[in-house]
């Protein structure tokens, strides 16, 4: 893009205004210029094949099942969580290139296939997903998952939205978004809608995301421990998980019966504010004992207290139940249940960098056909970090990593009947940009 001045060089008192826009006549442009690494990547792990191998009938004569939503992934991958956005790549052929697309589906194009998506789609995605898990993460012994959910707020009509627990908007349809992680590795090995009003989690769909969870893990992985919230806690979900030789830890439900026995507990003291104990406890229609630790914390005079809602508070005290049938020291129990707050971290980088918490269709298919595409590029993502950046323990964020060796300024030029993207030689991300794609060359799978 040229700008013409119509001063003269002598003469610094002209205006911005005097500066008038010639023609676009220069090279092609694109901010994308590291997509190139996702294209490798993605190259490396077949995932446009085993994309294409995936059908959904009538998607029309220009774009195959396997093209929709290896450019919905692209998307995503370069942080484009609209519809819009991703149609948008359409006008950055230098982009394209990098990606190694041919075209981009329009946005009618994008609504009309996730119309069309039948219930299936998102299923047989996150089998792909799954299957790649269970291949990276082969030599896991031990494995632990983590259950939560998350409310998604639905504005309009949206097919399998109805009312339920919605905090952040009240009144108003919603979805509820049931996700199973592995904790060791934070990669999310199930994902599913379900309609507001299930919010509070039934024992069955309580089974149900534990045992697609689970189909993540690989065969060689024999010990597996679950962590989750209250909303999991019931006599027939912990009596699966002891049929199935699960170690778990649950936050319980602090029922009338079980309240009036903490205060007169006997409590070891940690220091400070905390004191720790445990009791065998058995629940209605139980039939035996399980063990409960009891997690106390002296609250702060009322003008200091957290503004964060308490389990139960009873004569200055706060209260945590945590059921568990590991035999474990109890303040053990109560540090590995704590670390269950990353699968947060989890929720919310999907939701921020990855559209987690958008609804793109009326369609209930189509949503879950987006989130599970939502779930593949975030896994994709995690995976990159940490096979080709060797990040493990701390890692950065989705947001960052695109910031540094993606969103590069880039020029798609012709040379030698060739095309070629050229990078900024002094850009401050070369080195790292030349590291990742050498340690990309060298990775396989």
């Amino acid at each position: 893009m040229k700008h013409h001045s119509t001063a003269s060089h002598g003469n610094p008192s002209r205006r911005r205004s005097d500066f008038a826009l010639e023609s676009f006549d220069g090279p092609c442009m694109t901010s994308f210029g590291g997509a190139g690494l996702w294209r490798r990547f993605l190259d490396k792990l077949n995932i446009g094949r085993q994309l294409a191998e995936l059908c959904v009938p009538g998607t029309g004569r220009r774009f195959t099942t396997g093209q929709y939503l290896l450019a919905i992934v692209c998307g995503l991958l370069l942080g484009l969580q609209r519809q819009a956005d991703v149609a948008g790549l359409r006008q950055d052929p230098a982009a394209l290139k990098a990606l190694g697309l041919q075209a981009v589906p329009s946005q009618p194009s994008l609504s009309r296939f996730l119309s069309a998506c039948p219930r299936r789609l998102g299923r047989q995605i996150l089998d792909i997903s799954r299957g790649f898990t269970r291949q990276l993460r082969s030599n896991f012994g031990s494995a632990t998952i983590d259950l939560d959910g998350q409310v998604q707020v639905v504005r309009g009509d949206a097919q399998g939205a109805d009312f339920g627990y919605n905090p952040k908007r009240r009144g108003s349809k919603s979805y509820f978004v049931l996700l199973g992680v592995l904790a060791e590795c934070r990669d999310i090995l199930d994902a599913w809608i379900l309609p507001g009003s299930r919010a509070t989690v039934s024992a069955r769909v309580a089974r149900l995301a534990y045992r697609r969870s689970r189909r993540g893990l690989h065969s060689r992985t024999k010990r597996v421990r679950l962590r989750a919230d209250a909303a999991f806690y019931s006599h027939e979900f912990l009596s699966l998980l002891e049929r199935d030789k699960v170690t778990y830890f649950i936050a319980a439900c602090l029922q009338p019966k079980l309240k009036r026995l903490l205060p007169n507990l006997i409590y070891c003291e940690l220091g400070g504010r905390w004191a720790i104990s445990q009791l065998a406890y058995e629940g209605h229609g139980w039939g035996r004992e399980r063990r409960m630790v009891v997690i106390r914390e002296r609250l702060e005079p009322e003008g200091n207290r957290d503004k964060q809602l308490q389990l139960f508070k009873c004569d200055g005290y706060a209260y945590q139940v945590i059921v568990t049938n590991a035999d474990w020291k109890p303040e053990e129990v109560w540090h590995f249940y704590n670390h269950r707050a990353r699968i947060e971290n989890v929720i919310k980088e999907s939701a921020c960098d990855f559209g987690l918490d958008h609804i793109v269709s009326r369609k209930w298919s189509g949503n879950m056909t987006w989130l599970a595409l939502v779930v593949l590029a975030y896994n994709i993502t995690n995976w990159f970090r940490e096979k080709v950046l060797g990040q493990h323990a701390h890692r950065q964020t989705a947001q960052t990593l695109r910031r540094i060796l993606v969103e590069l300024p880039g020029r798609l030029l012709s040379q030698g009947r060739q095309w070629w993207l050229k990078l900024w030689r002094d850009h401050p991300s070369r080195q790292e940009y030349e590291r990742a794609l050498e340690r990309l060359d060298a990775f396989a799978l």
